[in-house]
Formats: C-alpha cells, sequence, structure tokens
C-alpha cells in the first residue's frame, strides 16, 4: 500500500505540474497579445501620419504651379476625416544690404484632424519666388 500513496502523490504532482504550465503559457500569451496590440496600434498611426505627409507634400506641389491668386484651396477627405487648406502669404525678406527681396511668397499647405490625442494641425511651406501680377 505504501507503493500506492506514492504514485498517487506522483500523479498529484504532475497534475500541478501542468496545471502551472498551462497558467504559466496563458499569462505569457496574454503579455504577447497585448504587445502585439500595442505595435498594430504604432504601426497604424504611423502609417495615418504617412498618409497625411504624404498627401500635404503632394498639395504642396500641386499647388505651386497655380498662379498666386488660385493658391488658397480647401478641401475635405471624407474617407480620412481630414480637412485640407492651402494659402500663400506675401513674404518680405531684407538682402541683407537694407533693400526688401520682392516677389517672394510663402505657400502652406495645412491638414486638421481629430485623433486620441484631440484636434491636431500638421503644416508645411514652402517659399516660392513669383514675378509680380
Amino acid at each position: 500500500m505504501g507503493g500506492m500513496k506514492k504514485s498517487e502523490n506522483n500523479a498529484a504532482y504532475a497534475l500541478l505540474d501542468v496545471v502551472l504550465a498551462v497558467a504559466l503559457f496563458a499569462l505569457a500569451a496574454t503579455g504577447l497579445i497585448s504587445v502585439m496590440q500595442g505595435i498594430n496600434e504604432t504601426s497604424s498611426n504611423f502609417a495615418f501620419d504617412r498618409v497625411v505627409q504624404d498627401r500635404l507634400l503632394s498639395l504642396l506641389t500641386e499647388t505651386k504651379r497655380l498662379d498666386i491668386g488660385a493658391m488658397t484651396s480647401q478641401a475635405v477627405d471624407p474617407d480620412l476625416n481630414i480637412t485640407f487648406r492651402t494659402y500663400v502669404e506675401s513674404y518680405e525678406i531684407d538682402n541683407g544690404e537694407g533693400a526688401a527681396l520682392t516677389d517672394l511668397y510663402l505657400l502652406t499647405a495645412e491638414a486638421q484632424f481629430v485623433d486620441e490625442g484631440g484636434e491636431q494641425t500638421e503644416r508645411v511651406m514652402l517659399l516660392i519666388h513669383r514675378e509680380e501680377q
């Protein structure tokens, strides 16, 4: 009978080992899933930021070819819920000799959107030279 008790104790310890191993695996899997979700959210945010930056640069590239009077615009991307704007301002700078450089304009493209941090505005600017019109 003494041998039987030892076998039951070994079986109980084996079952305890299995339960502990499953619990440890479940904890590790939960931690790994949390890390993977964080990576996924970061990747999504990065991809969104990249789309906004690409759109702003494209908008600047397209707009800088227009006449000064046609450079002000606004458009909404309903899929991304982003408002894009362009505007131009006269830009004067001293040439270092006390005279102002003329025919310079500051073209700005901006994107406004709402994310988990609230309302955001991203801007890109380009200094352009155009003869007076």
